[in-house]
């Protein structure tokens, strides 16, 4: 079954197909437009009786006067503009968080942490599989701009996202950023008691990984090499659909 708002465009697109604000002709006489019209009472019986143009809808539908057609259809163009009716009828619900909370909600649902020599082999092409499913990223080559003072922005990103994906490699080793942001997330990790730290190991082993960061080797990671990118993408768009269902 069609949702309501694939519905209500229909509607809209089968009407505008047929009205014509010139010669309208007898109702009766037009199987088309009566069948419309048919339609439009049918959905304004599920749908619409409780929005504010629904009285004035009903009167249309009763009385079926010459340019009824014309009517109905700035009617339902009026109720696809009032998103927050759309919105409620399509089952999303919008939360008001008070000013004095708001500060303390993610700006991002995901941190990329990861080393710049593995921007083109992994990286890259994971941001944008990111990107696709519509998920809110903090990612140093796209949320640093000019001017920004990058070490304030990026402990700024730690502290702000929902998830840290870190993508640890040879490269990762030994760098005082990539090893900054990590001890941001696990200290984070550490003090809030929630998952955070979602690893992949890059060309690298669960024992080297072991070796290097003793702290983060009893946290489940992936390897790059039995993911792709999209893979990748969708195990973590899960993690967040989890995450949002739980608060």
């Amino acid at each position: 079954m069609a949702d309501f708002e694939e519905q209500l465009n229909l509607l809209v697109k089968s009407g505008n197909k047929i009205y014509s604000p010139v010669d309208i002709g007898i109702l009766g006489h037009d199987i088309t437009t009566s069948q419309w019209i048919n339609d439009v009472e049918i959905f304004y019986n599920n749908y619409l009786e409780k929005h504010p143009l629904g009285p004035r809808m009903r009167t249309l539908l009763i009385h079926r006067s010459e340019n009824v057609v014309g009517e109905l259809l700035s009617c339902l163009q009026s109720i696809k503009n009032d998103r927050s009716f759309m919105d409620k009828m399509n089952g999303i619900q919008s939360v008001n968080v008070p000013k004095y909370q708001a500060r303390t909600l993610p700006e991002y649902d995901v941190f990329i942490s990861h080393a710049s020599k593995d921007k083109k082999a992994l990286v890259e092409e994971l941001y944008q599989s990111l990107k696709t499913l519509g998920i809110s990223i903090f990612y140093d080559k796209e949320s640093l701009e000019w001017g920004d003072k990058w070490k304030d922005k990026i402990i700024d990103g730690t502290q702000k996202a929902e998830f840290a994906i870190i993508v640890i490699s040879e490269n990762f080793f030994d760098r005082e950023w990539t090893e900054n942001e990590l001890n941001e997330f696990l200290n984070r990790q550490n003090r809030n008691g929630q998952k955070l730290i979602l690893p992949i190991l890059h060309n690298i082993t669960a024992e080297q990984l072991k070796e290097k960061y003793p702290s983060v080797a009893d946290i489940q990671g992936i390897p790059s090499d039995k993911y792709s990118c999209d893979q990748i993408a969708l195990l973590f768009a899960k993690q967040l659909i989890k995450r949002l269902k739980s608060v």
